[in-house]
């Protein structure tokens, strides 16, 4: 179970998604070309489902709970 703040492991191949700018879902932005790293900032976003706010390389994103992988002790990534 992923929280606020946590430190989340982003695979390659993850659909990314904007802001909605108050539509109903976020538009895709594109497909992640490589790994990375990014900071939860908010887990359950109204009206979203499953998609969880992240701040990703200076820019704030929407990406599906199940791609998130979550950073634990010693860098082992723990299933979310």
């Amino acid at each position: 179970m992923l929280t606020n703040g946590d430190l989340v492991r982003i695979p390659q191949g993850s659909l990314m998604m904007g802001d909605s700018g108050g539509g109903q879902y976020p538009p895709a932005i594109g497909f992640l070309s490589s790994p990375t790293m990014g900071i939860v900032l908010e887990t359950t976003v109204p009206n979203l489902g499953t998609l969880v706010k992240v701040l990703m390389n200076d820019k704030i994103v929407y990406i599906e709970n199940k791609s998130l992988q979550l950073v634990g002790d010693k860098n082992v990534r723990k299933a979310s």
